[in-house]
């Protein structure tokens, strides 16, 4: 009886006092981390939004530099993964249905991620006997890699990732730097090594993990990115 009564002082008094354990906290550090992808990679026009013209624009400057046919398969898949993703957005955070996306909607997403990856107590990874992390999720980092990939082989090297990072803003040295820091000085990078990370750019809170530099960027300043609804 008294621990029951104690439990319910405690809940009422965090309630009082705004503590009431809710979404877990993310680090300054996290939330730079993804609205620098916001900001830089999804939102094409630039007016603090994601729309489906956003992933449509998106889709169609990948599909430019590799030359693309509209008809070509690869053309087919990415136009296909990007639909599946803009599906997932509205499904999990568009909750006025007004088929815009916010930054803070998007840091929403992440943060349930985060949430459920922990409640089911393992690390997420793409190894096949755990399919832990949604299959949207993966087919975004699937892009990007598409994205990376100039010549189309399969692997990425450093002359790829600076010259696609360089056209998205980043200082040609700052990507170098990035890349020896994030491949640990390998030459190539293939494609399940860029997969993982990707899941430390997004999942993790420690900024001496090499896929923090997976955005061509040595440290990330919190409240340098845009955060604020348009």
């Amino acid at each position: 009886m008294m621990s029951t009564c104690y439990s319910w002082m405690q809940w009422l008094w965090n309630s009082l006092c705004g503590s009431t354990p809710a979404r877990p906290r993310m680090t300054p550090f996290r939330r730079e981390k993804l609205l620098y992808e916001f900001n830089t990679f999804l939102d094409e026009n630039h007016d603090g939004v994601l729309e489906e013209c956003d992933l449509k624009l998106a889709v169609e400057r990948l599909c430019r530099r590799h030359s693309w046919a509209p008809d070509d398969p690869r053309a087919l898949r990415v136009k296909a993964l990007m639909k599946d993703l803009w599906l997932s957005l509205r499904l999990h955070v568009d909750e006025n249905q007004d088929e815009k996306v916010t930054r803070m909607e998007w840091l929403s997403l992440w943060t349930d991620v985060h949430k459920n990856a922990a409640s089911e107590k393992t690390r997420l990874t793409y190894a096949e006997e755990k399919p832990a992390i949604p299959s949207w999720m993966k087919e975004y980092f699937h892009y990007k890699f598409l994205l990376l990939d100039v010549a189309a082989d399969g692997v990425l090297d450093e002359e790829e990732f600076v010259f696609v990072m360089t056209q998205y803003g980043a200082a040609e040295g700052a990507a170098k730097k990035s890349w020896f820091l994030m491949t640990q000085g390998r030459r190539i990078l293939p494609q399940d090594s860029f997969l993982r990370l990707c899941e430390e750019y997004f999942l993790s809170d420690q900024p001496t993990d090499p896929g923090t530099f997976l955005a061509a960027r040595l440290y990330f300043l919190p409240g340098e990115q845009r955060a604020s609804e348009p």
